[in-house]
């Protein structure tokens, strides 16, 4: 692997082969990190973009401390916990992480089903709910939260249910076994209880509800979802939605003239890579390019500077996150 290079424009030292990390195979980001690949290869003097299936922050941190990869992609609020050093990542020591770009967002709500008849958080007292994911404690963090917006505790539920994958959580769902679950909305299990069930209901926030969440979960933000939103295969809107973002994290001590061109290839070239994947609209200045959490790469700055998407506001959070980092 070609090994990571700092210097500025004069003497950037692009990679002839460019290496990514996604989560999982066969999944949309890992085909969405291919399309992007497609703009960088075109307009950037990268020669080839190699999108490799590993998994997390606690894979790609170490080989971004080593300089065996060049960018990941993860979601925001767990880059978030990988650049604090916090839970599982504070085994692998400090890593200068950086985000390059934030793009396509991701619902994390409640799911239930019509025959459920559960319209409102404040519907869960007393139900069977899954919530308890492995040993994330996003979902639990996150499963309290929005209870809490409804002046409800885990206690006021019949069952806190504990899982261990999509797919049997899904199951028990759609069979009755649990009232409701929290995940992510994965568009493939959504569209699996469409056809199941007639409907895969998303249990909706009140405003002041998602705001509540939102102060209080640093790498969310609150969306108005669409009907019918490729990212999720939602059958009707889904206001005040608690979202997080998908980005690209890589290394603070990579070159900046290629953190800058690369970004610049993907959002500059958003509608050509659109006709490629549904996603990749989102990776675009008209959505979320920049997402308060992890701090930006100096390079992926000058490129949001310039399309004055990088704002005060922006420019001061950057600040006290490094600060209080130290690296």
């Amino acid at each position: 692997m070609v090994f990571l290079m700092t210097g500025r424009a004069a003497d950037a030292q692009w990679p002839a082969n460019a290496v990514v990390i996604s989560p999982a195979p066969g999944t949309s980001v890992h085909s969405l990190l291919t399309v992007l690949g497609k703009a960088v290869v075109k307009y950037t003097p990268v020669e080839q973009w190699t999108v490799q299936p590993l998994g997390g922050p606690e894979v790609w941190l170490p080989m971004m401390k080593e300089g065996k990869c060049h960018f990941a992609n993860h979601i925001v609020p767990e880059g978030l916990k990988a650049y604090q050093g916090r839970g599982t990542y504070e085994r692998i020591g400090p890593v200068a992480v950086r985000t390059a770009a934030a793009g396509h967002g991701t619902m994390f709500m409640f799911w239930t089903t019509p025959e459920k008849n559960i319209t409102s958080i404040e519907d869960l007292r007393g139900k069977k709910v899954f919530l308890k994911y492995k040993a994330n404690p996003l979902f639990t963090d996150m499963a309290q939260k929005q209870l809490a917006s409804a002046g409800l505790g885990l206690d006021d539920l019949k069952s806190v249910l504990a899982f261990s994958n999509l797919t049997g959580a899904t199951k028990a769902l759609m069979e009755g076994w649990a009232d409701a679950m929290l995940f992510p909305a994965v568009p493939e299990a959504v569209a699996e209880i469409n056809q199941v069930k007639g409907e895969c209901v998303f249990i909706p926030l009140t405003k002041d509800q998602a705001r509540y969440v939102v102060n209080r979960s640093l790498g969310y933000h609150m969306e108005d979802v669409p009907p019918d939103d490729p990212r999720f295969n939602n059958k009707r809107e889904v206001p005040n939605a608690i979202c997080y973002q998908n980005a690209m994290f890589c290394s603070a001590a990579l070159d900046s003239e290629t953190v800058y061109g690369v970004v610049k290839a993907i959002f500059d070239h958003s509608d050509e890579l659109s006709a490629y994947h549904p996603l990749a609209k989102y990776w675009s200045l008209d959505y979320r390019p920049v997402a308060l959490a992890v701090p930006y790469h100096e390079g992926a700055i000058r490129y949001f500077h310039e399309k004055g998407a990088w704002t005060r506001d922006a420019q001061a959070f950057q600040d006290r996150m490094i600060k209080r980092k130290k690296n």
